[in-house]
């Protein structure tokens, strides 16, 4: 997968729900997450060679992974429309 993070370094991230996260390429195939606030590892986000990802964790929501999957991936906005998308399905049931 292509690394939109540009380097090696943590990349600061704040979610939508106000969760400051870095995250790091690791040496594998994905990305490690970190909590710098509350000072805990908060998973990982794997990529396959066709850019798919997977969260391995248990701590973010599922619109925190979209949101830190698009960070990672470059496509951001496209995840934040999706998202608002989602929201507004949510909200007419």
């Amino acid at each position: 997968m292509k690394n939109q993070l540009h380097d090696s370094l943590p990349k600061p991230f704040k979610t939508s729900v106000g969760r400051w996260m870095q995250i790091a390429p690791d040496k594998g195939e994905g990305y490690r997450l970190f909590d710098p606030v509350a000072e805990i590892e908060t998973g990982r986000i794997l990529f396959d060679d066709k850019e798919h990802w997977i969260y391995d964790g248990e701590i973010l929501s599922v619109v925190e992974q979209e949101e830190v999957a698009g960070a990672i991936t470059g496509h951001q906005k496209e995840m934040e429309a999706l998202l608002r998308t989602l929201h507004l399905e949510d909200g007419e049931r």
